[in-house]
């Protein structure tokens, strides 16, 4: 085991091979019942609650996931008592009886060793902080909108076209991105921001592209990084 969380009488359990277990403490039973595991082996270096359904976390291979337990599963293991419906549902392959849902998962290069929510500046927004094996710091930023989500998402997938300094990595990068599980849920910033390096007539042709003028492209990228205080 490499992290306990904990929220209430609900634990999340990282284990260096086996991924994140949920367990819930049943204090008038003094009985811990683990109700809710992975159905993929994660290597996991840590992991941290960002709310009482949803863990994040990093594994030694350099991948950031964000994992949830399945709503049914949570409501059954708040049962009152010792939550008859968990400790008498079948087991999964010798597991726990549910399996969480994967919601994003996102390759960084780095192994990452710790990784909690939190705000940059008082009152500020809060973000997925994260720190790694090599010294990186970075930070999972959360949209707020639909509409910067369709933007962020066309722009990424335009400049994955790209050739130069905006592709980041010199080759695919989808497939760098993508290097053990294929992404999901997540926009790449590091390659956003690779629209500022490019030429007057790059943005140009890209701006067309989203049906916006350089200049608020431009305004949008860097917004991300102002709306946490960097």
């Amino acid at each position: 085991i490499v992290s306990i969380d904990s929220r209430g009488f609900r634990l999340v359990c990282a284990d260096v091979s086996e991924s994140v277990t949920y367990v819930v403490y049943k204090p008038k039973h003094n009985r811990m019942i683990s109700f809710v595991d992975d159905s993929i082996q994660r290597w996991s270096t840590t992991a941290s609650m960002i709310d009482y359904e949803t863990v994040a976390g990093g594994d030694k291979f350099g991948n950031l996931w964000v994992v949830r337990c399945p709503e049914q599963a949570s409501k059954e293991a708040d049962e009152e008592g010792i939550g008859g419906y968990i400790v008498n549902e079948r087991s999964y392959l010798g597991g726990a009886p549910y399996r969480v849902e994967l919601r994003s998962h996102f390759y960084t290069q780095d192994v990452p060793l710790s990784i909690q929510r939190t705000a940059l500046v008082p009152g500020g927004q809060e973000v997925l902080f994260w720190s790694g094996l090599q010294g990186t710091i970075g930070m999972l930023v959360p949209f707020v909108s639909r509409e910067d989500v369709e933007f962020f998402t066309q722009t990424e997938q335009l400049l994955r076209a790209e050739e130069g300094p905006a592709t980041l990595v010199g080759r695919d990068h989808l497939m760098y991105r993508g290097y053990y599980v294929p992404v999901k849920g997540t926009v790449d910033g590091d390659l956003c921001e690779g629209f500022l390096a490019m030429g007057a007539s790059g943005k140009a042709k890209l701006a067309g592209e989203v049906e916006r003028e350089g200049k608020e492209v431009e305004r949008k990228v860097l917004e991300m990084r102002t709306r946490v205080a960097f």
